[in-house]
């Protein structure tokens, strides 16, 4: 039996909650979802007031998907952070995204002060999920006991970003052909299927200028497993869609696949010819998998 398609998000769009006006621009682009951010993009004598000024934005109600990025229990205020989903509406809240994840502790701690927010909310427990973003060697390292920890780990993130937290803990240097990242992708990408999450999400790219190496490092990220992107800039989502997007060669492909095997496994045959290629379980993993991400969107 297949099971329930779950929300996979092709990009998330960052925005600062010290910009007010940004929490709100955000809502009205093209992202599948967005990142209401609290923590590094925010200064430390800009906390308070960022949020304030999500609080104040969530108050007017969410016009699409919101993860709120806050800090990690070991180096900040994290509860203040949570404080901003007390005594609001929980609409298009879809939970949190917590950085420098290093261990499934991280995790437990979190999800406990979520629970605390759903009972007080009256909503379903298991309503506000957690998108673990790996941004050391050491959580890269545990990623997989991480994926695992919770049923509220809806997604694993990399933070890949040029000079970024992990490549700086990492001590390699980033290029367009991004071999100091292929291990590091691969293994989080493995570590997450093994666990059973499917929505595996690259990190932001720096560089606002260069559309094509943008259009370069998705195409990567995408060859090896993940189906989605982190975007510091409007300008960027355009790009991430048409490249995690499934084409409509694909979609084809993927629905005469399933039809022309589940005809043959109705005859009680496990393996079948399908446009000259012999297709079984496999097969069809795969394209369920990519019909998923067209049901998601």
């Amino acid at each position: 039996m297949t099971s329930p398609v779950k929300k996979m998000h092709r990009t998330l769009l960052f925005a600062p909650g010290s910009r007010i006006e940004l929490l709100t621009k955000a809502q009205l682009g093209a992202a599948d979802a967005m990142i209401f951010d609290l923590e590094d993009s925010v200064p430390l004598n800009a906390k308070a007031e960022a949020r304030q000024n999500v609080q104040q934005v969530l108050a007017l109600g969410l016009k699409k998907p919101m993860y709120l990025r806050i800090s990690n229990p070991r180096a900040g205020d994290y509860l203040a952070d949570l404080g901003v989903l007390h005594n609001q509406s929980l609409v298009n809240v879809a939970g949190v995204a917590l950085p420098k994840a290093d261990d499934a502790q991280d995790i437990e701690t979190v999800s406990k002060a979520l629970q605390e927010i759903e009972i007080k909310a009256g909503v379903a427990l298991g309503s506000l999920s957690i998108l673990p973003m790996i941004e050391t060697c050491l959580g890269l390292r545990n990623s997989f006991d991480i994926a695992k920890s919770s049923k509220r780990v809806s997604g694993m993130a990399l933070a890949s970003a040029e000079q970024g937290d992990f490549m700086v803990d990492l001590g390699g240097r980033w290029t367009p052909r991004n071999l100091a990242l292929t291990y590091p992708r691969s293994k989080l990408v493995v570590d997450s299927r093994a666990a059973g999450v499917e929505w595996i999400v690259d990190g932001v790219f720096m560089n606002l200028k260069d559309t094509q190496l943008l259009r370069e490092e998705c195409l990567i990220a995408r060859e090896l497993g993940f189906v989605g992107k982190m975007a510091i800039h409007p300008t960027q989502v355009d790009v991430m869609h048409e490249v995690f997007s499934p084409s409509a060669e694909e979609i084809e492909y993927a629905r005469g696949l399933i039809a022309a095997f589940r005809e043959g496994e109705a005859r009680g045959v496990g393996a079948v010819k399908y446009e000259g290629m012999m297709v079984d379980y496999a097969n069809v993993r795969l394209a369920e998998r990519t019909l998923a991400l067209v049901e998601t969107l």
